[in-house]
C-alpha cells in the first residue's frame, strides 16, 4: 500500500471516530437536558403542593417573655449551608429560629444593638408545630418593647415571592424538556 493510500485511509478512520464520538456526546447531552428539565418541574410541584396559602392569626399562638440568650447565627451544615438566627425566651424549653421566609425582612444587627436579656419579647408561632417541636421552632412574628421586627404580613409576602420563583423554575423546566425533544441524536 502506498503512502498516500495509508494517509487517506487514516483520515477516513479519524472522521468516522469523530462522528461516533459526537453521537455519544449528543445522547448524553440529551439525557442531561431531560434530567435537568424533569428536576425543575418536580421542584416546582414540590413547592406548589407544600405551599398551603397565607397563614392567619387563628393558626398562631402568642408567646411572651424575657429574652434569655443573645441572638446567635447557626447553619444547617452540609455543602450548601443555610444560615438562620436563634434565640431563647425564659421558661420556654425550645429555641426560636428566624430563617427561611422571615429571615429576609429581619434586621439582625438592629436586634443585637437594641435588645438585651432584659427585653420583653413577643413571638407568634404555629400552634401545631409548637406542640410537636423538640428543640427549635420557626417564628412568624417578632416584636419587643423597643420595636416590631416583622409580622405575619411580611411572612406571607415573602412566601408569595418564593412561589413566583417556583413558576420561573417551571418555565425553565418545560423549556429544557422541549429543547431535549428537539435535539437531534
Amino acid at each position: 500500500m502506498s503512502k498516500r493510500k495509508k494517509i487517506a485511509s487514516n483520515r477516513k478512520k479519524k472522521k468516522t471516530e469523530k462522528r461516533q464520538k459526537v453521537k455519544k456526546t449528543k445522547k448524553t447531552d440529551r439525557l442531561f437536558v431531560f434530567g435537568v428539565g424533569t428536576l425543575m418541574v418536580l421542584f416546582f410541584l414540590f413547592l406548589k403542593f407544600s405551599y398551603k396559602g397565607n397563614i392567619t392569626e387563628s393558626e398562631l399562638i402568642t408567646i411572651k417573655g424575657k429574652l434569655n440568650s443573645d441572638l446567635i447565627q447557626k447553619s444547617t451544615g452540609g455543602t450548601k449551608k443555610t444560615y438562620y438566627w436563634v434565640f431563647s425566651i425564659k421558661n420556654q424549653p425550645i429555641e426560636f429560629s428566624i430563617g427561611g421566609s422571615t429571615k429576609w425582612s429581619f434586621d439582625s444587627s438592629l436586634f443585637k444593638r437594641l435588645e438585651s436579656k432584659k427585653s420583653d419579647v413577643t413571638v407568634k408561632v404555629d400552634k401545631k408545630t409548637y406542640e410537636k417541636a423538640d428543640n427549635k421552632i420557626g417564628i412568624k412574628y417578632l416584636a419587643t418593647n423597643n420595636k416590631k421586627y416583622f409580622d405575619l404580613n411580611d411572612y406571607n409576602k415573602n412566601k408569595e415571592t418564593d412561589m413566583r420563583f417556583s413558576y420561573f423554575l417551571l418555565i425553565l423546566g418545560i423549556s429544557a424538556l422541549i429543547y431535549g425533544f428537539k435535539m437531534k441524536i
